[in-house]
């Protein structure tokens, strides 16, 4: 069985988890999200520094707010997914130095996009596991990583109005 993907970038992967998990959050979606989205190892590094801070603020209370985390989750489903179709061995080397170029000449990077390859079930389990495990290593509680590990899949395979249907 293979199943088509209708969403593309990090950012569409990311919203659409938000909007079926944490809906109240989609005002700030925006704000919130950009650094994990722009720069998510910078962001992590922030995350988890202020995880071991000593005032006691930190990675459990950022987690409490899903958008952060559902954005790394994103990132890392995406490049995970494009690696494993073959579009990093691909184009790796010719999109990292144009991307390289496009950073130093101070232009925007075009985000990373799935491929329109249909996705396997065997690439769709191996997407939960990756999301599920970047969940947890981030710091989300077992059922709400497997929450997200299942709304990340349900986004990459059904429409916008599927989504909600699928949840009933």
């Amino acid at each position: 069985m293979t199943a088509s993907t209708t969403v593309r970038t990090a950012d569409e992967l990311a919203r659409r988890v938000v909007r079926k998990i944490a809906p109240e959050e989609l005002p700030s979606f925006d704000i919130v999200a950009a650094p994990y989205l722009e720069s998510p190892k910078q962001a992590e590094r922030r995350l988890r520094q202020a995880h071991d801070d000593p005032l006691g603020f930190g990675l459990g209370d950022i987690v409490a707010m899903a958008t952060p985390v559902i954005a790394l989750v994103s990132g890392s489903v995406i490049t995970a997914v494009s690696d494993s179709v073959g579009k990093a061995v691909r184009d790796g080397t010719a999109n990292a130095a144009r991307k390289a170029w496009r950073k130093f000449r101070g232009k925007p990077v075009e985000p990373l996009e799935l491929p329109s390859t249909p996705l396997t079930t065997a690439q769709l389990t191996e997407v939960r596991q990756i999301a599920l495990a970047r969940a947890l290593s981030l710091g989300m509680k077992q059922q709400k990583a497997e929450a997200l590990a299942d709304a990340v899949v349900a986004a990459l395979v059904l429409r916008d109005g599927e989504a909600g249907d699928a949840a009933r």
